[in-house]
């Protein structure tokens, strides 16, 4: 495993989920209720950064075109709005390993 230094626990806190550039990649990262989450942050669709995140439901969506992913696995559950007969089964996002590291959170692209 390689881990990546992201930003500090105490910002994600504070903010709840956020992108961040990790490499040449953009990382989807969240704090929900003390559990940490890491997958790709941009869209299968149309490679839009990720927006919102319903935490009853663990659900991130495009602020693009609406598209939803599951959190913890990110499987694609509702396709873009203006591709309603999309591969779902196709269009899912990487996640990956995270964990906090003296008060920073890292993820493993790997």
């Amino acid at each position: 495993m390689v881990w990546h230094k992201t930003i500090s626990a105490k910002a994600l806190e504070k903010v709840g989920h956020t992108s961040v550039k990790v490499g040449n990649e953009v990382v989807f990262i969240s704090n929900i209720e003390g559990k940490f989450y890491a997958m790709d942050g941009t869209c299968s669709h149309a490679k839009c950064i990720l927006g919102s995140i319903d935490k009853s439901t663990m659900k991130v969506k495009c602020a693009c075109h609406d598209a939803v992913f599951e959190l913890g696995t990110g499987r694609m559950v509702e396709p873009p709005y203006v591709a309603p007969n999309a591969p779902m089964d196709k269009l899912g996002l990487k996640t990956y390993p995270i964990k906090e590291e003296k008060g920073f959170i890292e993820v493993d692209l790997q």
